[in-house]
């Protein structure tokens, strides 16, 4: 009998299954960082906070030295932009009160 390898199940986001496939905005933009040779590492992450969906996307591009990452709300609009030369820190309480659940993506 072979075993094959089993795709990890991600959780359910924003109550879809399979969100990196079912949700367009996240499908199209999971699409694009794989595809983009000038960011060199990246991740798309679930939180929860306040009992609602929230996901972080994190990237590196090696030509910055602080780039701004962002926080989309389940319809793919930005909640927040942290990082890079913001003229407010508006993730401070986001990270501080937010629940990381699990990361669904990530290039390296």
């Amino acid at each position: 009998m072979v075993v094959g390898c089993e795709k990890e199940k991600l959780p359910p986001v924003c109550g879809i299954d399979d969100p990196l496939d079912k949700i367009s905005w996240l499908k199209e933009l999971k699409i694009n960082l794989e595809g983009d040779v000038g960011i060199s590492s990246a991740e798309i992450i679930l939180y929860q906070w306040n009992n609602i969906d929230y996901i972080y996307v994190q990237k590196t591009i090696s030509s910055a030295y602080d780039f701004p990452n962002v926080v989309f709300d389940c319809e793919g609009n930005v909640k927040y932009t942290c990082g890079g030369n913001q003229p407010i820190d508006n993730c401070s309480t986001f990270f501080l009160e937010a629940i990381k659940i699990k990361t669904l993506w990530k290039k390296e």
